[in-house]
C-alpha cells in the first residue's frame, strides 16, 4: 500500500463509462508531434507495421480522427473479441490484429472501408477536452484492462461483484450479489448519482434501493450534496452513472456514456459536471479519490495484448473459462494525492476497485475472486496513490469542453441489443411492480408499454 489511506482519504468517487479502448482515447498522448509523453504506452508511431489488421485481403491502418458520432455499434462479444485478440496458432501470443475482421464478420461484409471504424483513433486532446485535462493533472493508468475479453454485461458484474455468473450480455434481468450489499453490509455509507434509469435497474433485489432516495439521486443533487451535506450522512463510496445508450429513458439528459454509435463529446462534458462538483467542496476533494474507467474496449484497437490471467465461472455456473483479461481502457486516477501529468504502469482492472474498498472498509481483502486476481498480479487503486499530504491547489479544467450533437437514431425492436432488450424488460417489470414509487423516482417510465 503506498500511503496511508486510512487517514488520507474519506470519499471513493467511481465513475465507468462505456466501449472505448485505452488506444483509441488516450492512445494520442504517445504522439511524437502531440504530448509525446513517454512514460505512457500509447500510440508513439500510428506507421508501427505491428499495428497493421489484414481483413478479406485488404490491408488496415490505424488514423486519426474527430470526435463525431460513428455508423454504428462494433463488435465486442466474446466470441468476435477472441477474433479481435489473433491469437498465433504458433507462437500462442496475442497478436491485436484481428479487430477490423471482427468488424467484417459482425457486418456480415465483403470487405471492410479502407478507414474502418475499430483503426480509429482520437488525433489529439481537444476530441477528449476533459480526459486530457485529467491525464496533464492527475495520473493516467495505461495497463488497466477491462477483466474480461467480453461485453457489457459480464465486465460490469466484475467490476460490482469480483465474479460473473454470465459470459456474455443477456437480454434479461440478473441475479447476484452487488457491491452496494457489501457496503450496507459493512456499514459503509454509499450513494449512486445516477443520469436514467442506473445499472443495477438489471437486478430485481436491488429495486428497493434504486426508489430510495438517501441511496440513489439524481446526479444533479451531486454538487450541492458536495458543499452542504452533513458528515454523518455524505456518503463514503459514490458511483456516478452516466446516461445510458441502451437504457430507454433517460430522464432529461443527453445520452453520454461514451457507447457507440454516441460521439464522445457529451461524456466528456459529464466527466467534467462532476469534477467541477466534487471540487466545489476543497476541504472534502481533499480526501477524495476519484476513479474514471470503461467497463471495456467496444472493438476499438489497442495495440497490449491482455493480461494471462484466467477467470473460472462460479460454482454452479457452467461457460467456458477465460484464458485471458479483456482489452485495454481508459483508467485515470482523480485525486489531490497523485502528482500531476504522472503515469501508473502495472496491471489493474475493475477488480483494483474491489480491492481499493476491501482495504479501505474491510478486513484486508474484498472477496476471495478478488483476492485471487490479486495473487496473480493485479494491483490495487491505492497503489497509485503516491502523495502523503494533498496537493493544496485545485486544479481547474479549460472553459470550453467539445461536444457533439449526438444525433443517433433510436434503435428499431428488430435491431435492438441483448443490453437494450435487458434495460427494457427491467424497466417495464419495475414499473409493474413498484409502479408509484417507480414514476415518482422516474416519471419517464409512463412512456413505457407495460409487461403483457
Amino acid at each position: 500500500m503506498a500511503i496511508d489511506i486510512q487517514n488520507l482519504v474519506e470519499t471513493i468517487v467511481i465513475v465507468m463509462l462505456e466501449n472505448r479502448s485505452f488506444d483509441h482515447m488516450l492512445g494520442y498522448l504517445s504522439l511524437k508531434d502531440e504530448t509525446n509523453r513517454t512514460d505512457i504506452d500509447g500510440i508513439a508511431d500510428p506507421t508501427n507495421p505491428s499495428y497493421i489488421n489484414d481483413s478479406a485481403g485488404e490491408t488496415y491502418c490505424l488514423f486519426p480522427m474527430k470526435d463525431a458520432a460513428l455508423p454504428g455499434d462494433l463488435p465486442h462479444g466474446r466470441d468476435l473479441v477472441d477474433v479481435q485478440l489473433a491469437k498465433s496458432a504458433t507462437s500462442g501470443k496475442y497478436e491485436m490484429t484481428g479487430f477490423v475482421e471482427s468488424y467484417r464478420q459482425f457486418m456480415n461484409a465483403s470487405r471492410v472501408k479502407t478507414k474502418a471504424p475499430p483503426m480509429g483513433f482520437m488525433k489529439d486532446g481537444k476530441q477528449v477536452p476533459t480526459l486530457d485535462f485529467f491525464a496533464e493533472n492527475f495520473t493516467v493508468c495505461d495497463h488497466w484492462f477491462a477483466p474480461l475479453p467480453a461485453d457489457t454485461q459480464p465486465n460490469r458484474l466484475m467490476a460490482l461483484s469480483g465474479f460473473t455468473t454470465i459470459d456474455v450480455t443477456v437480454a434479461q434481468t440478473l441475479d447476484q450479489e452487488l457491491v452496494y450489499e457489501w457496503l450496507t453490509e459493512m456499514r459503509i455509507r454509499w450513494r449512486v448519482y445516477r443520469s436514467g434509469l442506473p445499472f443495477c435497474t438489471l437486478f430485481p433485489r436491488m429495486w428497493d434501493e434504486i426508489l430510495d432516495n438517501t441511496l440513489f439521486r439524481s446526479i444533479r443533487q451531486l454538487a450541492k450534496d458536495v458543499k452542504t451535506e452533513s458528515n454523518h450522512t455524505y456518503p463514503e463510496v459514490i458511483f456516478c452513472e452516466p446516461a445510458y445508450f441502451d437504457s430507454p429513458i433517460s430522464s432529461g439528459f443527453e445520452r453520454n456514456d461514451d457507447h457507440p454509435p454516441l460521439p464522445v463529446g457529451p461524456g466528456q462534458r459529464f466527466l467534467r459536471e462532476i469534477y467541477e462538483a466534487l471540487t466545489g467542496n476543497p476541504a472534502r476533494w481533499a480526501k477524495t479519490v476519484m476513479i474514471v474507467t470503461y467497463d471495456e474496449h467496444g472493438g476499438f484497437f489497442d495495440h497490449v495484448p491482455p493480461l494471462p490471467i484466467p477467470t473460472d465461472p462460479p460454482p454452479g455456473v457452467n461457460y467456458r473459462r477465460f484464458a485471458t483479461t479483456g482489452v485495454r481502457v481508459p483508467g485515470l486516477i482523480v485525486s489531490p494525492l497523485v502528482a500531476p501529468a504522472s503515469a501508473y504502469n502495472d496491471k489493474l482492472d475493475h477488480t483494483s476497485i474491489l480491492q481499493f474498498l476491501g482495504e479501505m472498509f474491510g478486513d484486508g481483502d474484498y472477496s476471495p475472486d478478488v483476492k485471487r486476481r490479486k495473487d496473480a498480479g493485479i494491483k490495487s487503486v491505492s497503489d497509485v496513490l503516491t502523495l502523503s499530504q494533498p496537493r493544496a491547489a485545485v486544479a481547474m479544467p479549460p472553459l470550453e469542453a467539445l461536444t457533439v450533437a449526438a444525433l443517433v437514431p433510436v434503435p428499431k425492436p428488430a435491431d435492438k441489443t441483448p443490453d437494450q432488450i435487458a434495460f427494457e424488460k427491467a424497466a417495464q417489470e419495475l414499473l409493474a411492480d413498484k409502479k408509484a414509487k417507480a414514476l415518482d423516482s422516474y416519471p419517464e417510465l409512463a412512456t413505457l408499454k407495460p409487461v403483457p
